[in-house]
């Protein structure tokens, strides 16, 4: 089942690749830039979220997808990787029919040549994390 994270995340990886999300009633497009400030979405993500809220999720879907993002939180749906390009894509829970993923609409990708999209980093937290495992009481017993 896709939580509110998995389908943030979604949306931020298919975001990098200029896919925007599309408000039906209103035929507008969010794409917003920057997508992240550090370890955290930015300002101008979470502004297009709250767009998302405003509507239940109904009436927006990312380009290149039939499933609102209101059904992708719906618990039908779980955010998995494409087999083709491995970026995340909604696949239904229960039925062996697969959509299309977004990746089929960019004739450029997969691209070898240039980096994958990527969820945020938390620079600090990473760096902390690599600290305390070299000095976890584990580290200090090989070294004697």
């Amino acid at each position: 089942m896709a939580t509110t994270t998995h389908v943030r995340a979604y949306l931020a990886y298919w975001f990098q690749l200029g896919q925007p999300l599309v408000f039906e009633r209103s035929n507008r497009h969010c794409l917003p830039i920057p997508i992240f400030d550090g370890g955290q979405y930015s300002a101008d993500f979470e502004t297009c979220w709250q767009q998302v809220e405003a509507c239940g999720g109904e009436d927006c879907h990312l380009l290149g997808t039939d499933q609102s993002i209101a059904e992708l939180l719906s618990g039908e749906w779980d955010i998995e990787p494409c087999a083709r390009c491995t970026l995340p894509v909604p696949l239904p829970v229960r039925t062996a029919t697969l959509p299309l993923c977004p990746c089929s609409d960019l004739p450029q990708w997969p691209n070898d040549e240039m980096p994958i999209p990527r969820a945020a980093v938390d620079s600090q937290q990473r760096l902390t994390s690599i600290r305390d495992r070299l000095y976890a009481p584990s580290a200090q017993s090989m070294h004697d």
